[in-house]
């Protein structure tokens, strides 16, 4: 079930990254729990895409440097978010950690992301 996870992870941060709104919620349950370390608050899949959608407009962003660990039941990514503005030009880093559940089905139910709100 770990290529299950892996699937998961890599459809849903390549589906963010494009801004591919029905790629993200291709492997998102519908009642799955968004939550961030910054302001504590739970989300729903619809309210992180409005903001990734936000953050689209604004030039965009990739993930680098990912290491994953996988499980039979999710996975925990460490990655730097790298934002760039409309020309490509870098805007901010941030190191950031994410720990997902993931079902039997292959949806991720729940995502916790740790952010080092320090720009790096």
């Amino acid at each position: 079930m770990t290529t299950t996870s892996a699937r998961a992870a890599d459809t849903f941060f390549a589906a963010a990254a494009a801004g591919d709104w029905d790629g993200m919620r291709a492997v998102v349950a519908e009642d799955a729990v968004f939550w961030q370390n910054v302001d504590g608050a739970e989300r729903g899949v619809e309210q992180v895409i409005r903001y990734t959608g936000k953050l689209m407009r604004t030039g965009g962003f990739e993930y680098r440097d990912v290491r994953r660990l996988l499980a039979d039941d999710g996975f925990c990514e460490q990655h730097t978010v790298r934002f760039h503005d409309a020309a490509g030009a870098t805007t901010a880093e941030y190191a950031v950690c994410v720990v997902a559940r993931v079902d039997e089905a292959g949806l991720i139910t729940r995502l916790d992301e740790y952010l080092d709100g320090s720009p790096g």
